[in-house]
């Protein structure tokens, strides 16, 4: 029996019945396995909780280190993945967020090594499970960039403070936090095989936009009169770099094609694998694709090259991160000046 301190209820419904299958199956090196893996990530879990609560007051020495605290360091010096500025409970809380996605992909595994007749999974697919925690891995990355970044400075403090609740919720069995609006675009993406044709992205935005809410919507009329930010949703669209995407447009121009798919996409750019080239449904698929866009953007950064420096997600978040927190200052009572005051109790 798994821990339900840890697992979400559905989770735990779905762990504890295949272990228990798996137990009745015979196949004990398999079980064994598996339970180390789980025992393991309960020690994980102990551990974490020994740390003090990031979100609380702490004093060490003459200083004192709080919420406060955390953001302006987060948000002065992050630089380049500095992980020596995160919290040690932050990076713990991460490998432990990916030590639970790890059981999730062990137990498919497992399931493929089993005969034929033995049915650990129930009929569910435990990349199901995987989902939600790979996409608050990838929230946790977004805001991680924003903060690594000079030109969103108003968006720093609440892209910290969204951090540390993420980091502090990680030991809690509802720990899967991201943000709604970009967990929508993420999985409108992951289902949408890219057709590409004349590269205008007609078919893609049409796609998305169908599925999009307004604050997506929102944020697509918006972009499209930043040129980086166009330039990061075509690389987001089509599942290409701002470089394959050249290169393509550079081979229709020169040989008058109007049209391209995705065989003759595959011969252009030398790369036979290309990311959503079906709708396979492993969540690791959209990181990879997060991160090979991610990777690209910082050596653009650092080098003056053409193209986006950010990517898709941290412009969307940047944007999501004010425009919230604008309505939020929209939305507090209006603190009355000393004259309004002093008229009305004369």
């Amino acid at each position: 029996m798994v821990k339900k301190e840890m697992w979400t209820p559905e989770e735990t419904s779905f762990l504890n019945a295949a272990c228990e299958k798996l137990a009745q199956s015979g196949m004990v090196d398999l079980y064994k396995k598996l339970d180390e893996n789980l025992v393991a990530l309960e020690h994980q879990a102990n551990a974490l909780a020994l740390y003090p609560s990031i979100l609380d007051s702490n004093r060490l020495g003459g200083t004192e280190r709080n919420l406060e605290t955390l953001v302006s360091a987060l948000s002065d010096r992050y630089r380049e993945e500095d992980v020596f500025v995160l919290p040690t409970k932050a990076i713990l809380g991460r490998s432990y967020e990916i030590g639970k996605i790890n059981i999730f992909y062990m137990l498919k595994r497992i399931s493929v090594l089993l005969p034929k007749n033995i049915d650990i999974l129930g009929g569910e697919d435990p990349l199901s499970f995987v989902m939600n925690r790979m996409l608050s891995i990838m929230t946790e990355d977004v805001l991680l960039d924003l903060l690594s970044d000079n030109v969103f400075k108003a968006a720093k403090p609440v892209a910290a403070k969204a951090l540390a609740e993420i980091w502090e919720r990680r030991i809690s069995a509802d720990s899967i936090s991201f943000n709604p609006e970009l967990r929508k675009m993420w999985l409108i993406r992951q289902s949408s095989v890219p057709i590409f044709g004349t590269l205008m992205g007609t078919h893609e935005y049409i796609a998305l936009c169908k599925q999009a809410d307004d604050v997506c919507l929102k944020y697509i009329m918006h972009s499209s009169d930043v040129p980086d930010e166009a330039s990061a949703l075509e690389e987001f669209l089509f599942g290409l770099n701002y470089e394959e995407l050249c290169d393509i447009k550079k081979t229709m121009a020169s040989s008058g094609k109007t049209c391209i798919d995705r065989d003759e996409v595959k011969k252009i750019i030398g790369n036979d694998r290309l990311f959503f080239f079906d709708s396979s449904g492993d969540p690791l698929e959209l990181y990879r694709f997060f991160n090979h866009r991610r990777k690209q953007a910082l050596s653009r950064r650092h080098a003056g090259m053409r193209g986006p420096i950010r990517t898709f997600e941290e412009n969307f978040m940047a944007f999501l991160l004010l425009e919230k927190d604008a309505l939020k200052r929209r939305s507090l009572p209006k603190a009355k000046n000393s004259c309004e005051s002093q008229v009305k109790e004369d």
